[in-house]
Protein backbone atom coordinates (compact mmCIF):
# COMPACT_ATOMS: atom_id res chain seq x y z
CA UNK A 1 0.00 0.00 0.00
CA UNK A 2 0.74 3.53 -0.64
CA UNK A 3 -1.45 5.83 1.22
CA UNK A 4 -2.14 9.22 -0.21
CA UNK A 5 -0.07 10.37 2.48
CA UNK A 6 2.81 8.29 1.23
CA UNK A 7 2.54 8.03 -2.60
CA UNK A 8 5.01 9.42 -4.37
CA UNK A 9 4.94 6.83 -6.73
CA UNK A 10 10.15 0.62 -26.32
CA UNK A 11 10.93 -1.88 -28.33
CA UNK A 12 7.92 -1.08 -29.87
CA UNK A 13 5.06 0.03 -26.65
CA UNK A 14 1.63 0.79 -27.71
CA UNK A 15 -1.23 1.73 -26.20
CA UNK A 16 -3.82 -1.89 -26.04
CA UNK A 17 -6.27 -2.15 -28.29
CA UNK A 18 -8.85 -3.84 -26.00
CA UNK A 19 -12.28 -3.87 -27.56
CA UNK A 20 -14.87 -3.60 -24.98
CA UNK A 21 -12.98 -4.18 -21.96
CA UNK A 22 -15.01 -1.62 -19.72
CA UNK A 23 -16.37 -2.52 -16.61
CA UNK A 24 -20.69 -2.13 -16.96
CA UNK A 25 -20.88 -3.26 -20.78
CA UNK A 26 -21.04 -0.28 -22.43
CA UNK A 27 -20.34 2.57 -19.86
CA UNK A 28 -19.22 5.55 -21.28
CA UNK A 29 -17.83 6.77 -17.58
CA UNK A 30 -14.23 5.14 -18.58
CA UNK A 31 -12.63 5.46 -21.71
CA UNK A 32 -12.83 1.73 -24.28
CA UNK A 33 -10.41 -0.10 -21.96
CA UNK A 34 -10.01 1.03 -18.77
CA UNK A 35 -10.94 0.07 -15.65
CA UNK A 36 -11.94 0.94 -12.13
CA UNK A 37 -14.50 3.21 -10.20
CA UNK A 38 -15.07 6.29 -12.07
CA UNK A 39 -14.65 8.99 -9.88
CA UNK A 40 -12.60 8.21 -6.90
CA UNK A 41 -8.91 6.97 -6.99
CA UNK A 42 -8.31 3.22 -8.62
CA UNK A 43 -4.54 2.09 -8.36
CA UNK A 44 -1.53 -1.32 -7.89
CA UNK A 45 -4.03 -3.48 -9.86
CA UNK A 46 -3.06 -7.86 -9.59
CA UNK A 47 -4.71 -9.15 -12.90
CA UNK A 48 -5.07 -13.31 -13.35
CA UNK A 49 -5.87 -13.88 -16.68
CA UNK A 50 -7.08 -17.89 -17.46
CA UNK A 51 -8.47 -18.76 -20.76
CA UNK A 52 -10.80 -15.86 -22.26
CA UNK A 53 -11.07 -14.19 -18.64
CA UNK A 54 -9.05 -11.37 -16.95
CA UNK A 55 -9.87 -11.03 -12.98
CA UNK A 56 -8.85 -7.61 -11.69
CA UNK A 57 -8.29 -6.69 -7.78
CA UNK A 58 -7.35 -3.47 -7.17
CA UNK A 59 -7.17 -0.52 -4.71
CA UNK A 60 -9.71 2.49 -4.44
CA UNK A 61 -12.55 4.01 -2.29
CA UNK A 62 -15.04 2.35 -0.25
CA UNK A 63 -17.48 2.29 2.52
CA UNK A 64 -15.98 -0.46 5.03
CA UNK A 65 -18.67 -2.97 6.05
CA UNK A 66 -17.42 -3.53 8.98
CA UNK A 67 -17.40 0.11 9.73
CA UNK A 68 -19.90 2.65 7.63
CA UNK A 69 -18.34 5.90 9.00
CA UNK A 70 -14.81 4.31 7.25
CA UNK A 71 -14.97 5.36 3.66
CA UNK A 72 -10.77 5.49 2.92
CA UNK A 73 -8.89 2.36 1.14
CA UNK A 74 -10.60 -0.88 0.16
CA UNK A 75 -9.74 -3.42 -2.15
CA UNK A 76 -12.07 -4.11 -4.96
CA UNK A 77 -12.74 -6.73 -7.67
CA UNK A 78 -14.04 -7.47 -10.84
CA UNK A 79 -13.83 -9.55 -14.13
CA UNK A 80 -14.26 -9.94 -17.86
CA UNK A 81 -14.55 -12.08 -20.67
CA UNK A 82 -12.43 -11.10 -23.52
CA UNK A 83 -14.27 -12.54 -26.04
CA UNK A 84 -17.87 -12.20 -24.95
CA UNK A 85 -17.32 -9.15 -23.14
CA UNK A 86 -19.33 -10.01 -20.35
CA UNK A 87 -18.35 -8.33 -16.97
CA UNK A 88 -18.59 -8.71 -13.61
CA UNK A 89 -18.26 -5.99 -10.65
CA UNK A 90 -16.56 -3.96 -9.71
CA UNK A 91 -17.45 -4.62 -6.32
CA UNK A 92 -15.94 -4.02 -2.92
CA UNK A 93 -14.04 -7.52 -1.35
CA UNK A 94 -12.16 -6.74 1.46
CA UNK A 95 -11.60 -3.56 3.72
CA UNK A 96 -10.26 -3.02 7.25
CA UNK A 97 -10.63 -4.85 10.28
CA UNK A 98 -11.91 -2.16 13.23
CA UNK A 99 -9.74 -2.78 16.18
CA UNK A 100 -6.89 -4.96 14.54
CA UNK A 101 -3.86 -4.42 12.92
CA UNK A 102 -5.08 -3.16 9.55
CA UNK A 103 -7.77 -0.73 10.94
CA UNK A 104 -7.02 2.03 8.95
CA UNK A 105 -5.73 1.50 5.86
CA UNK A 106 -5.84 -1.71 3.76
CA UNK A 107 -4.51 -1.42 -0.23
CA UNK A 108 -1.96 -3.39 -2.73
CA UNK A 109 -3.81 -6.57 -3.47
CA UNK A 110 -1.62 -9.46 -4.83
CA UNK A 111 -3.93 -12.66 -6.04
CA UNK A 112 -2.37 -15.95 -6.61
CA UNK A 113 -3.84 -19.61 -6.47
CA UNK A 114 -2.63 -22.51 -5.25
CA UNK A 115 -4.10 -24.95 -2.60
CA UNK A 116 -3.71 -23.70 0.66
CA UNK A 117 -4.41 -26.31 3.41
CA UNK A 118 -5.25 -25.14 6.54
CA UNK A 119 -3.51 -22.00 6.58
CA UNK A 120 -6.64 -20.35 8.55
CA UNK A 121 -6.94 -23.55 10.92
CA UNK A 122 -10.65 -23.97 9.78
CA UNK A 123 -9.52 -27.24 7.91
CA UNK A 124 -10.46 -25.49 4.69
CA UNK A 125 -8.63 -25.44 1.59
CA UNK A 126 -8.38 -22.44 -0.08
CA UNK A 127 -7.85 -21.89 -3.59
CA UNK A 128 -7.05 -17.75 -3.07
CA UNK A 129 -4.33 -15.64 -1.30
CA UNK A 130 -4.58 -12.20 -1.71
CA UNK A 131 -1.67 -9.98 -0.26
CA UNK A 132 -2.45 -7.08 0.77
CA UNK A 133 -0.62 -3.43 3.00
CA UNK A 134 -2.02 -2.28 5.63
CA UNK A 135 -1.49 -0.10 9.06
CA UNK A 136 -3.41 0.95 12.00
CA UNK A 137 -2.09 4.18 11.82
CA UNK A 138 -3.57 7.21 10.43
CA UNK A 139 -0.45 8.67 9.56
CA UNK A 140 0.12 5.66 6.79
CA UNK A 141 2.94 4.88 7.93
CA UNK A 142 4.19 1.19 10.35
CA UNK A 143 2.75 -0.76 7.36
CA UNK A 144 2.77 -4.28 7.23
CA UNK A 145 1.77 -7.22 5.11
CA UNK A 146 -1.29 -9.70 5.26
CA UNK A 147 -2.73 -12.56 3.43
CA UNK A 148 -6.67 -13.40 3.57
CA UNK A 149 -7.86 -16.44 1.72
CA UNK A 150 -10.87 -17.47 -0.46
CA UNK A 151 -12.38 -20.32 -2.11
CA UNK A 152 -14.10 -18.03 -5.43
CA UNK A 153 -11.39 -15.22 -5.35
CA UNK A 154 -14.13 -12.68 -4.35
CA UNK A 155 -14.95 -14.09 -0.61
CA UNK A 156 -12.01 -13.53 1.56
CA UNK A 157 -11.25 -14.69 5.11
CA UNK A 158 -8.32 -12.92 6.95
CA UNK A 159 -5.54 -14.86 8.79
CA UNK A 160 -5.25 -12.50 12.05
CA UNK A 161 -2.01 -10.87 12.03
CA UNK A 162 0.49 -9.73 9.77
CA UNK A 163 2.62 -12.42 7.84
CA UNK A 164 5.29 -9.64 7.58
CA UNK A 165 4.69 -7.12 10.58
CA UNK A 166 6.49 -3.29 10.33
CA UNK A 167 9.89 -3.11 11.26
CA UNK A 168 9.13 0.32 12.09
CA UNK A 169 7.07 2.59 13.96
CA UNK A 170 8.88 5.77 12.39
CA UNK A 171 8.66 5.06 8.60
CA UNK A 172 6.62 3.73 5.61
CA UNK A 173 7.33 -0.24 6.31
CA UNK A 174 6.74 -3.09 4.50
CA UNK A 175 4.73 -2.61 1.14
CA UNK A 176 3.96 -3.19 -2.29
CA UNK A 177 4.04 -7.28 -2.47
CA UNK A 178 4.24 -9.01 -5.28
CA UNK A 179 3.58 -12.99 -5.49
CA UNK A 180 4.32 -16.28 -7.35
CA UNK A 181 3.30 -19.70 -6.73
CA UNK A 182 6.28 -21.94 -7.61
CA UNK A 183 4.65 -25.66 -7.38
CA UNK A 184 0.75 -24.55 -8.08
CA UNK A 185 0.42 -25.46 -4.18
CA UNK A 186 1.58 -23.02 -1.67
CA UNK A 187 4.87 -22.89 -2.40
CA UNK A 188 4.71 -18.76 -2.33
CA UNK A 189 7.86 -16.16 -3.67
CA UNK A 190 7.01 -12.92 -2.38
CA UNK A 191 8.83 -9.66 -3.56
CA UNK A 192 8.16 -6.60 -1.06
CA UNK A 193 9.30 -3.57 -0.82
CA UNK A 194 10.79 -2.75 2.51
CA UNK A 195 11.41 1.01 3.25
CA UNK A 196 13.28 1.47 6.78
CA UNK A 197 14.53 3.87 5.98
CA UNK A 198 15.24 3.77 2.15
CA UNK A 199 14.10 1.69 -0.33
CA UNK A 200 14.84 -1.86 -1.27
CA UNK A 201 13.34 -4.55 -2.82
CA UNK A 202 13.26 -7.96 -0.83
CA UNK A 203 12.67 -11.84 -1.40
CA UNK A 204 11.05 -14.14 0.85
CA UNK A 205 9.89 -17.37 0.64
CA UNK A 206 7.08 -19.75 1.85
CA UNK A 207 6.40 -23.43 2.41
CA UNK A 208 2.43 -22.77 3.13
CA UNK A 209 1.55 -18.87 1.74
CA UNK A 210 1.86 -17.65 5.40
CA UNK A 211 5.25 -18.24 7.19
CA UNK A 212 7.93 -16.48 5.58
CA UNK A 213 11.85 -16.32 5.44
CA UNK A 214 13.88 -13.83 3.89
CA UNK A 215 16.14 -14.75 1.34
CA UNK A 216 17.98 -11.62 0.39
CA UNK A 217 17.37 -8.00 -1.33
CA UNK A 218 17.26 -7.92 -5.29
CA UNK A 219 19.71 -6.41 -7.70
CA UNK A 220 19.76 -3.27 -8.63
CA UNK A 221 22.17 -3.19 -11.45
CA UNK A 222 21.31 -1.93 -14.58
CA UNK A 223 18.29 -0.57 -13.20
CA UNK A 224 18.53 3.55 -14.54
CA UNK A 225 20.98 5.36 -13.15
CA UNK A 226 18.62 8.65 -13.31
CA UNK A 227 16.69 6.78 -10.80
CA UNK A 228 18.66 3.97 -9.24
CA UNK A 229 16.39 2.85 -6.45
CA UNK A 230 12.64 3.49 -7.76
CA UNK A 231 9.53 2.17 -6.09
CA UNK A 232 7.69 -0.54 -7.97
CA UNK A 233 4.25 -2.09 -8.98
CA UNK A 234 4.74 -5.99 -10.07
CA UNK A 235 7.22 -8.59 -10.97
CA UNK A 236 5.98 -11.50 -12.93
CA UNK A 237 7.99 -14.69 -14.51
CA UNK A 238 8.30 -16.40 -17.81
CA UNK A 239 8.53 -20.10 -17.19
CA UNK A 240 9.90 -20.49 -21.24
CA UNK A 241 12.77 -18.18 -20.84
CA UNK A 242 13.31 -18.41 -17.09
CA UNK A 243 13.33 -14.76 -16.62
CA UNK A 244 11.65 -12.35 -13.99
CA UNK A 245 9.96 -9.38 -15.24
CA UNK A 246 9.49 -6.20 -12.87
CA UNK A 247 8.11 -3.00 -14.11
CA UNK A 248 9.29 0.14 -11.76
CA UNK A 249 8.01 3.62 -10.82
CA UNK A 250 9.71 6.94 -12.84
CA UNK A 251 10.32 9.75 -10.09
CA UNK A 252 7.27 12.15 -9.27
CA UNK A 253 7.28 15.79 -10.78
CA UNK A 254 8.51 18.28 -7.98
CA UNK A 255 5.47 20.96 -7.66
CA UNK A 256 7.85 23.71 -8.53
CA UNK A 257 7.32 22.35 -12.30
CA UNK A 258 3.52 21.77 -12.21
CA UNK A 259 2.57 25.40 -10.65
CA UNK A 260 2.56 24.42 -6.92
CA UNK A 261 0.52 21.54 -7.46
CA UNK A 262 1.37 18.12 -5.85
CA UNK A 263 1.08 15.53 -7.72
CA UNK A 264 0.86 12.04 -5.82
CA UNK A 265 1.27 9.46 -8.67
CA UNK A 266 4.68 9.50 -11.00
CA UNK A 267 5.25 10.34 -14.09
CA UNK A 268 5.63 7.15 -15.83
CA UNK A 269 6.76 3.25 -15.24
CA UNK A 270 9.94 0.85 -16.89
CA UNK A 271 9.50 -2.30 -17.67
CA UNK A 272 13.13 -4.90 -17.01
CA UNK A 273 14.34 -8.33 -17.43
CA UNK A 274 16.56 -10.44 -15.76
CA UNK A 275 18.04 -13.66 -15.81
CA UNK A 276 16.32 -15.89 -12.82
CA UNK A 277 19.77 -16.56 -11.47
CA UNK A 278 21.03 -12.94 -11.39
CA UNK A 279 17.52 -11.81 -9.19
CA UNK A 280 20.03 -11.32 -5.84
CA UNK A 281 23.58 -11.40 -7.67
CA UNK A 282 22.94 -9.03 -10.56
CA UNK A 283 25.49 -11.83 -12.04
CA UNK A 284 24.07 -10.01 -14.94
CA UNK A 285 21.89 -6.51 -15.29
CA UNK A 286 18.55 -5.84 -15.49
CA UNK A 287 17.33 -5.28 -19.05
CA UNK A 288 15.40 -2.13 -20.00
CA UNK A 289 12.78 -2.91 -22.30
CA UNK A 290 10.37 0.30 -22.98
CA UNK A 291 9.17 3.08 -20.63
CA UNK A 292 5.23 4.47 -20.34
CA UNK A 293 4.72 7.78 -19.67
CA UNK A 294 3.22 11.05 -19.94
CA UNK A 295 5.51 11.38 -23.41
CA UNK A 296 4.14 8.00 -24.61
CA UNK A 297 0.48 8.31 -23.36
CA UNK A 298 -0.40 11.80 -22.80
CA UNK A 299 -1.83 10.86 -19.63
CA UNK A 300 -0.35 13.29 -16.76
CA UNK A 301 0.65 10.28 -14.38
CA UNK A 302 1.36 6.77 -15.13
CA UNK A 303 2.38 4.92 -12.05
CA UNK A 304 2.42 1.55 -9.91
CA UNK A 305 1.39 -0.76 -12.84
CA UNK A 306 -0.19 -4.71 -12.57
CA UNK A 307 1.33 -7.20 -14.88
CA UNK A 308 -1.53 -9.50 -16.62
CA UNK A 309 -0.03 -13.15 -15.99
CA UNK A 310 -1.52 -16.41 -15.67
CA UNK A 311 -3.29 -17.60 -12.42
CA UNK A 312 0.73 -18.69 -10.70
CA UNK A 313 2.33 -15.25 -11.57
CA UNK A 314 3.71 -16.42 -15.06
CA UNK A 315 3.92 -13.95 -17.99
CA UNK A 316 3.01 -16.90 -20.04
CA UNK A 317 -0.57 -16.43 -21.37
CA UNK A 318 -2.33 -15.69 -24.43
CA UNK A 319 -0.82 -12.68 -25.58
CA UNK A 320 2.81 -13.79 -24.81
CA UNK A 321 5.75 -13.11 -25.69
CA UNK A 322 3.74 -9.38 -26.17
CA UNK A 323 3.61 -8.10 -21.96
CA UNK A 324 0.43 -6.70 -21.29
CA UNK A 325 0.06 -4.39 -17.86
CA UNK A 326 -2.56 -1.95 -16.33
CA UNK A 327 -1.10 1.23 -15.45
CA UNK A 328 -2.62 3.43 -12.87
CA UNK A 329 -3.30 7.14 -14.92
CA UNK A 330 -5.15 10.28 -14.41
CA UNK A 331 -7.82 10.73 -17.44
CA UNK A 332 -8.01 12.56 -19.31
CA UNK A 333 -5.09 14.05 -20.69
CA UNK A 334 -4.59 17.92 -20.19
CA UNK A 335 -4.82 20.09 -23.24
CA UNK A 336 -1.78 19.86 -25.03
CA UNK A 337 -1.67 23.99 -24.25
CA UNK A 338 -2.56 23.29 -20.66
CA UNK A 339 -0.28 25.57 -17.88
CA UNK A 340 1.64 23.95 -15.68
CA UNK A 341 -0.86 24.20 -12.93
CA UNK A 342 -3.56 22.66 -15.16
CA UNK A 343 -1.45 19.67 -16.16
CA UNK A 344 -1.05 19.18 -12.66
CA UNK A 345 -4.59 19.36 -11.48
CA UNK A 346 -5.27 16.95 -14.11
CA UNK A 347 -3.80 14.45 -12.06
CA UNK A 348 -5.92 14.66 -9.01
CA UNK A 349 -6.45 11.13 -7.35
CA UNK A 350 -10.32 11.16 -7.99
CA UNK A 351 -8.72 10.77 -12.09
CA UNK A 352 -6.81 7.74 -11.53
CA UNK A 353 -8.14 5.09 -13.21
CA UNK A 354 -6.81 1.47 -14.65
CA UNK A 355 -5.58 1.71 -18.43
CA UNK A 356 -4.09 -1.03 -20.46
CA UNK A 357 -0.90 -0.99 -22.37
CA UNK A 358 1.07 -3.52 -23.68
CA UNK A 359 5.18 -4.13 -24.75
CA UNK A 360 5.54 -5.70 -27.81
CA UNK A 361 8.69 -7.52 -28.84
CA UNK A 362 9.74 -5.90 -31.80
CA UNK A 363 12.62 -6.90 -34.51
CA UNK A 364 13.31 -3.46 -35.00
CA UNK A 365 14.22 -1.37 -31.88
CA UNK A 366 14.07 2.20 -33.17
CA UNK A 367 11.53 4.53 -32.88
CA UNK A 368 10.99 7.68 -35.32
CA UNK A 369 11.67 11.25 -33.39
CA UNK A 370 9.20 13.18 -35.23
CA UNK A 371 8.67 17.22 -35.54
CA UNK A 372 5.41 18.84 -35.67
CA UNK A 373 4.46 22.11 -35.82
CA UNK A 374 0.93 23.52 -35.55
CA UNK A 375 1.91 27.56 -36.57
CA UNK A 376 1.80 28.39 -32.96
CA UNK A 377 4.60 25.40 -31.52
CA UNK A 378 7.24 22.92 -32.58
CA UNK A 379 6.84 19.45 -30.76
CA UNK A 380 9.45 16.58 -31.44
CA UNK A 381 8.84 13.59 -30.14
CA UNK A 382 8.53 9.74 -30.70
CA UNK A 383 5.27 9.74 -28.72
CA UNK A 384 2.02 11.10 -28.51
CA UNK A 385 0.71 14.06 -29.98
CA UNK A 386 -2.45 15.81 -28.93
CA UNK A 387 -5.51 15.62 -31.68
CA UNK A 388 -6.67 18.75 -30.64
CA UNK A 389 -3.62 20.38 -31.19
CA UNK A 390 -4.03 20.22 -34.83
CA UNK A 391 0.00 19.28 -35.80
CA UNK A 392 1.26 18.61 -38.78
CA UNK A 393 4.08 16.27 -39.16
CA UNK A 394 6.89 18.52 -40.47
CA UNK A 395 9.72 15.76 -40.45
CA UNK A 396 11.02 12.92 -39.61
CA UNK A 397 14.68 14.04 -38.29
CA UNK A 398 15.95 10.44 -37.48
CA UNK A 399 15.37 7.33 -35.08
CA UNK A 400 15.93 6.88 -31.65
CA UNK A 401 16.76 3.38 -29.73
CA UNK A 402 13.75 2.20 -27.35
CA UNK A 403 15.76 1.32 -24.48
CA UNK A 404 19.59 2.00 -23.23
CA UNK A 405 21.62 -0.78 -25.53
CA UNK A 406 22.97 -0.82 -28.79
CA UNK A 407 25.46 1.70 -27.80
CA UNK A 408 23.21 4.43 -27.84
CA UNK A 409 22.75 5.89 -23.80
CA UNK A 410 22.30 9.66 -24.32
CA UNK A 411 18.27 9.97 -23.27
CA UNK A 412 16.47 12.62 -25.00
CA UNK A 413 13.40 13.58 -22.32
CA UNK A 414 10.52 15.64 -23.58
CA UNK A 415 9.84 18.47 -21.28
CA UNK A 416 7.71 21.61 -21.68
CA UNK A 417 7.80 25.17 -20.09
CA UNK A 418 4.89 27.19 -19.66
CA UNK A 419 1.41 26.51 -21.83
CA UNK A 420 3.15 25.55 -25.62
CA UNK A 421 6.97 25.66 -25.24
CA UNK A 422 7.86 21.91 -25.86
CA UNK A 423 11.61 21.54 -25.58
CA UNK A 424 14.47 18.73 -25.55
CA UNK A 425 16.47 18.36 -22.60
CA UNK A 426 19.57 15.76 -21.81
CA UNK A 427 18.70 16.82 -18.72
CA UNK A 428 15.82 14.52 -16.51
CA UNK A 429 14.79 17.13 -14.24
CA UNK A 430 14.12 18.90 -17.37
CA UNK A 431 16.07 22.15 -16.18
CA UNK A 432 13.47 23.15 -13.92
CA UNK A 433 10.32 22.31 -15.76
CA UNK A 434 7.87 20.30 -16.58
CA UNK A 435 8.98 16.75 -17.40
CA UNK A 436 6.95 14.41 -19.95
CA UNK A 437 9.23 11.24 -20.34
CA UNK A 438 11.84 10.04 -22.08
CA UNK A 439 11.93 9.51 -26.08
CA UNK A 440 14.32 7.20 -26.09
CA UNK A 441 18.13 6.75 -26.57
CA UNK A 442 20.92 8.62 -28.75
CA UNK A 443 24.46 8.30 -29.36
CA UNK A 444 26.76 10.73 -27.52
CA UNK A 445 29.60 10.64 -30.24
CA UNK A 446 29.81 10.73 -34.11
CA UNK A 447 29.51 7.18 -35.81
CA UNK A 448 29.26 5.51 -39.54
CA UNK A 449 25.81 6.97 -40.86
CA UNK A 450 24.49 8.96 -37.76
CA UNK A 451 22.79 12.34 -37.86
CA UNK A 452 23.97 14.77 -35.73
CA UNK A 453 20.65 16.83 -33.96
CA UNK A 454 20.40 20.19 -32.21
CA UNK A 455 18.88 22.02 -30.08
CA UNK A 456 17.32 25.32 -31.63
CA UNK A 457 15.15 27.91 -30.11
CA UNK A 458 13.14 30.82 -31.22
CA UNK A 459 11.84 33.90 -29.82
CA UNK A 460 8.70 31.73 -28.72
CA UNK A 461 9.46 27.96 -28.74
CA UNK A 462 12.02 25.23 -29.14
CA UNK A 463 12.34 22.71 -31.97
CA UNK A 464 15.15 20.24 -33.01
CA UNK A 465 16.92 19.95 -36.25
CA UNK A 466 19.85 18.44 -38.36
CA UNK A 467 21.05 21.98 -39.62
CA UNK A 468 23.89 22.78 -37.12
CA UNK A 469 22.66 26.78 -37.89
CA UNK A 470 19.24 25.62 -36.84
CA UNK A 471 17.44 26.69 -39.96
CA UNK A 472 17.99 30.72 -39.34
CA UNK A 473 17.29 30.58 -35.64
CA UNK A 474 19.52 30.53 -32.79
CA UNK A 475 21.43 27.25 -32.17
CA UNK A 476 21.02 26.26 -28.33
CA UNK A 477 23.69 22.90 -28.14
CA UNK A 478 24.31 19.71 -30.26
CA UNK A 479 22.39 16.99 -28.39
CA UNK A 480 23.55 13.98 -29.98
CA UNK A 481 23.96 11.52 -32.94
CA UNK A 482 21.18 9.21 -33.82
CA UNK A 483 20.06 7.22 -36.65
CA UNK A 484 18.82 8.11 -39.87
Amino acid sequence: MRTLRNLVCRTAVTLAACGALMLGGCSKSLPNGAVGNPGVYNYSPSIIEQGNVRRFWWCSQGINPADSKQNTDSIWYASIDMVTGKTEGPKLVLAETPGAWDSAYTCNPKVVEGQFVNPLGDGVTYTYALYYVATNAASGIANGIGVAFSKDGTHFTKYPSAILPSPTIEFYGEGQPSVYNADGKSAITMFYEDTNPNTKHKLATSADGVHFTVQGVMTTNGLDQDDPAPIWGDVAFDNKAGEWYAVYCRPVRPPSTTGDVAEYGQWGVELYKIDKDSLLTGATPWHQLGIMDTNLTGYEVNFIAGIVHDEFGNVNISTYPTIELYVSTSWPQPAWDATPAEAGKSARIESWILMPIKWQPATNPLLAFDRYYNGEAHEVTTGWISSDAKFKLQQTLGHLYANSGHGATTPFYGCKRGQKDYFISLDRACEGERALGTNGYAYSKPGSGLVPLYRCSTAVDHFVSQDPQCEGQTTDELLGYVAP
